[in-house]
């Protein structure tokens, strides 16, 4: 009876040693407001992907006459690592979530151009994959 017990005792002990080791959602919040705070200060805005196993942290200041295309930065910030997974900074633009892996950036228009006058209207990021892919007017126009 002794040895049955403490046999069932170890795989009880073990499985609660790994669920202790992840770390809650609220807790995964918290690192990723400090690495935001480090790196923006207080202005900053988070955009979560569906599953919330990714964030994108977002600056840009507000469009005025003087400034009609702030600056674009933002990262992306793997919840679960507690790392940043991929960054950049545009001269304007939008970014938001196109799936659960998929971030699509917009940049303002007649910003960037290919050397063969092929305007580029942003990228897809695949967190997922790492990869970027330009979208630009021989593949889609993201505007029409």
């Amino acid at each position: 009876m002794w040895k049955k017990s403490f046999v069932c005792f170890v795989p009880l002990l073990f499985l609660m040693n790994c669920s202790a080791s992840q770390k809650t959602f609220t807790e995964q919040e918290v690192i990723l407001k400090k690495f935001s705070i480090e790196k923006y200060g207080a202005t900053f805005h988070l955009i979560y992907n569906t599953e919330k196993s990714y964030s994108v942290v977002v600056k840009q200041e507000k469009a005025t006459v003087q400034n009609p295309s702030p600056v674009l930065q933002f990262f992306i910030f793997d919840l679960e690592k507690e790392k940043i997974v991929f960054e950049d900074n545009l001269a304007g633009g939008k970014i938001n979530w196109k799936s659960n892996d998929l971030v699509e950036i917009i940049v303002t228009p007649g910003i960037i151009s290919t050397e063969d006058n092929n305007k580029i209207y942003g990228y897809i990021y695949n967190v997922k994959l790492k990869t970027k892919t330009d979208i630009n007017s021989s593949t889609q126009n993201p505007n029409h």
